[in-house]
């Protein structure tokens, strides 16, 4: 993965959910198959004050979104096809607001190929976030970056060999995850990642997400820690993507953590507070903290406003740079 790529996968967060399709509208059967649309349309206003340069106000539509699903039964077995994009193909300056495919998949019974989300992003128990670009930034789903893959799930188990960030590996990047879900609506989600660095050495890491509910309510904890793992969180030496986990040609560890709070006011309106801080062990000091609030109503079912606040402190260029941003939104699903 180079320096452009991994840019772009720093653009690729999730939103607000981590399921391909949750919200889809039904167009019928055909030839046995079903096929569905889906996706929503975002409109986004943010403030930006920096710690340094100017101060800017700017307004963006592009991680709207379309998706086409299948769904086949045939002898014995369930083929799903999915296939979405948005318009973040123009993200950087010049380029028009083009369309770019994030998902094309498919998946026969428990066995996916294609491609879609990484082993890692799976690793995390997501809270609600407005921010496209960091929100899940210092987890492992902090890039949220779809790659080309085979994974299979079998007893709450997920297997997944997947293309390397190391352009020059010789073996697949690996993740294995166990999902366990709890009466109550708890959850706890154990990982082990690893991969081939730039230096040829293989290293490796875990983690631990986590959902409790308290009431209506939830918190959510995600640890994480080992080495190879800031190609995932999107924090690492020199603070760079293209090789965010190798200084001096030596494997860099990091152990982060990330914990929030949704509060739920009634079927309208709930609230959410995080915050996530990752220690590095490096000598370029590229630890990393984030904090926000926001506030989401759901107008009808299908369409919700949003207003956030975040801080982020040694974020990434032009695209996080340090300092705060509020953003005003508007979504509406399909």
């Amino acid at each position: 993965m180079n320096y452009r790529q991994s840019l772009l996968a720093l653009a690729i967060a999730s939103g607000l959910s981590a399921t391909p399709a949750a919200h889809a509208l039904d167009l019928g059967e055909f030839n046995d198959t079903k096929f569905s649309i889906g996706g929503f349309f975002k409109a986004e206003g943010i403030y930006e004050k920096v710690d340094e340069g100017d101060s800017r106000i700017f307004g963006r539509a592009n991680q709207s979104r379309v998706n086409l699903k299948t769904v086949t039964q045939k002898e014995g077995h369930t083929i799903v096809g999915f296939v979405e994009g948005d318009f973040y193909g123009g993200l950087f300056p010049g380029e028009n607001n083009d369309l770019r495919l994030r998902h094309a998949f498919i998946k026969v019974d428990q066995t996916t190929v294609g491609q879609t989300w990484t082993g890692q992003f799976w690793a995390v128990a997501y809270h609600d976030y407005l921010d496209f670009f960091g929100g899940p930034r210092g987890t492992l789903g902090g890039l949220n970056f779809r790659t080309p893959l085979v994974s299979h799930e079998v007893a709450g188990f997920r297997f997944t060999a997947q293309d390397p960030v190391n352009n020059d590996a010789d073996i697949p990047d690996i993740a294995v995850n166990y999902n366990l879900n709890l009466d109550g609506g708890h959850r706890i989600i154990l990982s082990a990642s690893g991969r081939k660095l730039e230096n040829d050495d293989f290293v490796g890491g875990g983690a631990v997400g986590s959902k409790f509910m308290i009431g209506k309510h939830s918190f959510n904890l995600n640890a994480h820690y080992g080495e190879g793992l800031g190609a995932f969180t999107g924090v690492g030496a020199n603070n760079s993507l293209a090789s965010p986990d190798v200084e001096n040609g030596e494997a860099v560890s990091q152990f982060g953590y990330d914990v929030g709070f949704r509060y739920v006011f009634n079927d309208k309106w709930r609230a959410n507070i995080a915050y996530t801080k990752v220690d590095v062990d490096d000598n370029a000091d590229t630890d990393y903290k984030a904090q926000r609030v926001n506030v989401i109503h759901n107008i009808t079912n299908d369409l919700e406003a949003g207003l956030e606040w975040r801080q982020y402190n040694l974020a990434f260029g032009p695209l996080l740079p340090d300092g705060q941003q509020v953003e005003v939104m508007a979504k509406y699903k399909f």
